[in-house]
């Protein structure tokens, strides 16, 4: 058994011992090519150097220390000191074990309810090694006892245990001058030995313990000590109890110890006998303090065992893991408790490469991550995530990358993802002057970026989102949509406030009095315009045959207004028709369209000479005419073009669909000049081509 005469390899030994005594030289020690439970480079040791020579007719056939090296690689318990290895150096043997220290050096620093738990962890060790392994320890005492790194007290002294069979009174005699004073019976017998020593210990650490000061906050204290002095203790030897028998004392039954306990021998215990202690166990565990509760069952909680349990997993991992809240949650330690006793294990756990306990961590990165420091997590966790990253597993990839993704606003993109960095991506937002005067009465969509290229003082006063809102005051505010979609073109002029566009005329001889009647005709017109369009919007979902006249209708009641202005004040006040009647027009015009669609053209003629193809313009039909005027499909293209030419009867240029297949040309030069003045316009947001002329229109 064991790793005899194998000698740990790059170990480190250090220079000062932390106790020297007639057998050995106790030094701390560290294997950097050993790793430890906690998935470190290196694992934490100490190391027993024993003396090259002992005096003593005890020692005559085998040292102390070979005798506790053989001892320990036979007897083995979790509250026994872990044998690690041995070696011979120098002609003196070296013991590795795990971490410990002295109970001397640390005792007056231990609590009541870790003296209660220590005292029951020696108790449990004496009861294996003398009721179960059948050896007898002749030395228990405060120096044959040890503490870990994680507070729990272990049993050393190993070269005062003999076999049951060897022990006799002649061997009892002579370990009597190394036994330690106190623990030595006067009845100097072979019953009872250990009972007597156990009891010695108890008195003798609960003294150390109450001289400390403090109230002793662990019950059935006093009875303990009466129990110790007046059972363990009696001069009777046959009437002292069985060690077994005290572990069933109320000193080491109580709800703390009990928890502790099961938590221990959780290896032990049979699945539902699990399901039954984790169910509740959040609920006794809140009956004690949460530093009590951390200091001792810290380790326990966050060990694998519990982890992996799935009944463990809902319904103690979540309140371990989190921490308390200033809402007050069920979690079961506050951050600085979190900090101090539960961070150093889950930094440790951190190192394990195993699948199941990373992803454990990884659901509670958030909790223990704003609680580090961010050197601390440059060093001790980023660099396992980005291990994670190279895994095989999905699920723990894809967790690692959501972790990752909550280290960026910590630490920065640059450290988390290393390389070099580039803005790839632009504000595309404006860069107007803006204000933060609350007193405007609107509000712009803002967005939830920060405003690039913007100093911190500059950003001050800007909203939460970071984008400011409009400097400009005295901007009205825009009007709500009054046209359908592809109307507002033609009234956008009016909606932004600027006066109607107005035909120019090259020739200058409206006197005053005409200008000043434009004037105020220009001016009703456009406040008939916008009256007109308020009552044209509750009817806009009519045909779209509708609104193209009534659209194109108003611009020709506006080239009517501007023919009048020319005229006298008088005609004008006679012959301006109102758009009221304009709208009447359009809507007695729709229905002669809805008429007159299903009648096909008469009078067509078939000619050959593509001459005929030109379109062909005809004068509004006279009102004393005998037959009734035909209705034009193309009335919708009438022409609006301003030209240079004073006129004083202007007529309306229409296009007669029916006249596409007559033949006519123009029969003079005069005439192709007058069609050369005339232009083109087309309107981007209609399909429509309207076109026109201002000078002497030529009878067909």
């Amino acid at each position: 058994m064991g790793n005899e005469g194998s000698k740990l390899k790059g170990l480190i030994i250090d220079k000062n011992a932390i106790e020297v005594n007639d057998f050995w030289a106790l030094y701390n020690a560290e294997s950097p090519t050993t790793c430890n439970e906690e998935g470190g480079g290196g694992q934490e040791l100490s190391i027993f150097k024993g003396e090259i020579l002992v005096k003593g007719q005890l020692w005559a056939a085998q040292g102390p220390m070979e005798r506790a090296i053989k001892n320990l690689m036979i007897y083995r318990h979790p509250y026994i000191l872990k044998y690690m290895s041995t070696w011979d150096e120098s002609g003196q043997k070296h013991l590795a074990t795990e971490r410990v220290r002295p109970l001397n050096d640390v005792l007056a620093q231990q609590s009541d309810i870790q003296v209660c738990l220590g005292l029951r962890t020696i108790l449990c060790s004496l009861i294996f090694l003398i009721e179960k392994a059948m050896a007898r320890h002749l030395n228990i005492c405060t120096q044959s006892i040890y503490v870990t790194d994680k507070g729990s007290w272990r049993l050393a002294g190993f070269e005062f245990v003999w076999k049951a069979k060897d022990l006799n009174k002649q061997l009892i005699d002579l370990a009597h001058s190394f036994r330690q004073p106190l623990a030595r019976d006067s009845a100097n017998s072979e019953l009872g030995l250990e009972q007597f020593a156990f009891a010695t210990l108890c008195e003798q650490v609960l003294d150390k313990c109450g001289a400390s000061g403090g109230k002793a906050s662990t019950p059935y204290v006093q009875e303990f000590r009466d129990y110790c002095s007046t059972h363990l203790k009696h001069l009777n030897i046959e009437l002292r109890p069985k060690l077994s028998a005290v572990l069933l004392h109320p000193y080491f039954n109580h709800e703390f110890v009990l928890i502790h306990s099961f938590l221990f021998e959780l290896p032990l215990k049979s699945v539902q006998e699990r399901q039954q202690f984790f169910s509740n166990l959040i609920e006794r565990l809140r009956c004690f303090d949460e530093q009590v509760v951390a200091s001792q069952l810290a380790s326990d909680l966050l060990s694998r065992m519990v982890l992996l349990d799935p009944t463990a997993q809902h319904c103690v991992t979540p309140y371990v893991l989190r921490t308390k809240t200033e809402n007050g949650t069920a979690a079961l330690f506050s951050p600085q408790t979190y900090l101090h006793y539960l961070l150093p294990h889950i930094l440790k756990m951190f190192r394990l490469r195993d699948a199941q306990i990373r992803l454990i961590l990884l659901d509670y990165f958030m909790e223990y991550v704003r609680l580090l420091s961010d050197e601390q997590l440059t060093s001790e966790i980023l660099p396992h995530l980005q291990l994670g990253m190279n895994d095989t597993n999905d699920v723990l990839v894809a967790k690692t990358l959501r972790s990752l993704a909550d280290l960026v606003p910590i630490l920065g993109a640059a450290t988390v993802l290393g390389g070099d960095r580039r803005r790839c991506f632009s504000d595309g937002r404006p860069h107007a002057a803006v204000s933060t005067d609350s007193s405007t009465p609107w509000t712009e969509p803002r967005s939830i970026t920060p405003l690039m290229n913007g100093s911190a003082v500059d950003a001050v006063d800007y909203m939460v989102s970071g984008s400011p809102l409009p400097v400009e005051t005295n901007v009205a505010p825009m009007p709500l949509r009054l046209s359908p979609d592809g109307g507002e073109d033609e009234k956008s002029i009016t909606n932004m406030g600027e006066k109607p566009l107005e035909l120019s005329h090259s020739s200058s001889t409206d006197s005053n009095t005409d200008n000043a009647n434009s004037s105020t005709s220009s001016a009703a017109h456009e406040q008939t315009l916008v009256n007109d369009e308020e009552e044209a919007w509750s009817d806009w979902e009519n045909t779209d045959e509708l609104q193209r006249l009534h659209v194109k209708q108003e611009t020709l009641d506006e080239l009517n207004l501007n023919n009048l202005e020319t005229n006298s004040s008088t005609s004008t006040q006679t012959t301006q028709p109102s758009l009221t009647d304009s709208f009447r027009t359009a809507c007695s015009s729709l229905s002669t369209v809805a008429m007159k669609s299903s009648v096909p053209p008469i009078n067509r003629m078939l000619i050959d000479d593509l001459s005929a193809l030109d379109i062909q313009v005809q004068l509004t039909t006279p009102a004393n005419a005998s037959e009734p005027a035909e209705f034009d499909f193309f009335k919708d293209m009438e022409p609006v073009i301003e030209t240079k030419v004073a006129i004083s009867e202007p007529e309306i240029v229409q296009i007669d669909a029916s006249r596409f297949a007559a033949a006519a040309t123009s029969s003079s030069g005069h005439e192709t000049d007058a069609e050369a003045d005339q232009g083109w316009g087309h309107d981007d947001d209609e399909d429509d081509v309207v076109w026109g002329n201002n000078a002497e229109a030529t009878s067909v």
